[in-house]
């Protein structure tokens, strides 16, 4: 997708920030609504900055309130840095007003909040620019992403919540950043691939199998990821079967329905699992007529709705009130999606080690 604009109310800034992470886009998303301006920059799919033009969101507004800057030295800053064409925050610390450790943390504070903010946004438009300003690539400033996509999963919540909704999701967050989470496997994808197995089916058989299910297909793409090293990491199953011995690929199948375990809510994932089936092969008949690439096309609507499978198994362990789950699972799922496609890049597990 060469280009990318619109409005919030059609597409979820969630679903966009997924997008930019699995395509691994470096450049500005702009965010506007109501006169408020806001830019989110990536550099290869990762969050690196935001910036805002929101009263109080400003660096220098920000730093202000939090009684770190007068306004007198604030205004000489600004001209500075305008003058010598560099960012703000290189003047702050050229200037010896902040240490790089207090900057960083207060920098990460507002761009938190901004995030949250934004997040919640249902209208207005954006827009992305492969434009990535130096200022932002090269800045003495990076944000926390970690801490930035938590705000994505938890935003929200209320802190007067009676219930402990709010810890849970930032366990669950905390679980997707240390890759302490399996994916359930349906039993009956499981015994399909026993069956082809025992029938001596041929691999392009098997692989059909595996390109019609979104846990097989992820788990796949996770392994041969971590297996290839610093190789061009793949995103779809035909590139795996490029790159990777077909026989090592039916060993990592093996491996996988040999440890796999069967999903809580067996009923409730297999419709969702069928649900992204027909979102894929719908991506892949748009992504022909539009001239895109289909294969991409069909694994990322294949992976649309994992961040909802993925939330769904997380929550059972968290032993939260069987009646929370669908109110949950239906207004975090999209950020946890969205969390777990920053987090791991590449169609979801780029960065993993094979378990």
């Amino acid at each position: 997708m060469n280009k990318l604009n619109g409005t919030l109310d059609v597409t979820s800034l969630s679903e966009i920030i997924r997008l930019c992470s699995v395509q691994q886009k470096t450049g500005a998303l702009t965010l506007s609504r109501a006169g408020i301006q806001k830019t989110l920059y990536f550099h290869k799919g990762v969050l690196i900055y935001i910036t805002s033009n929101r009263p109080g969101e400003r660096v220098g507004e920000y730093l202000i309130q939090r009684g770190d800057l007068t306004r007198t030295w604030a205004g000489f800053l600004l001209k500075d840095s305008k003058r010598n064409g560099i960012a703000f925050t290189t003047s702050l610390l050229e200037k010896n007003i902040f240490d790089k450790k207090k900057l960083e943390d207060a920098l990460a504070n507002l761009a938190n909040s901004a995030l949250a903010d934004v997040i919640s946004w249902t209208t207005g438009s954006y827009e992305f620019s492969e434009k990535l300003p130096q200022q932002a690539l090269n800045g003495p400033i990076r944000i926390s992403e970690v801490k930035a996509l938590q705000q994505l999963l938890q935003q929200g919540e209320s802190v007067q919540s009676q219930t402990n909704t709010a810890e849970i999701l930032r366990n669950v967050a905390q679980k997707i950043f240390n890759n302490n989470f399996s994916l359930p496997l349906l039993p009956k994808i499981a015994i399909d691939l026993e069956q082809a197995w025992d029938e001596t089916a041929t691999d392009g058989q098997l692989m059909r199998i595996v390109h019609s299910d979104q846990v097989l297909s992820a788990y796949l793409l996770r392994v041969v990821n971590s297996a290839i090293g610093n190789k061009q990491h793949v995103s779809t199953i035909k590139q795996a079967l490029e790159v990777y011995p077909s026989d090592h690929i039916i060993g990592i199948l093996h491996a996988q329905i040999a440890c796999a375990q069967p999903p809580k809510h067996q009923d409730t994932v297999s419709q969702m699992s069928q649900h992204a089936l027909r979102c894929a092969c719908l991506s892949e008949q748009i992504a022909a007529q539009l001239g895109e690439n289909q294969d991409m096309a069909f694994t990322c609507g294949l992976f649309h709705n994992i961040g909802k499978v993925l939330l769904l198994q997380l929550l059972i362990d968290g032993d939260i009130d069987e009646t929370k789950l669908p109110q949950l699972v239906s207004r975090y799922g999209d950020n946890s999606g969205a969390l777990l496609s920053l987090r791991c890049r590449n169609c979801l597990f780029k960065s993993y080690t094979a378990a």
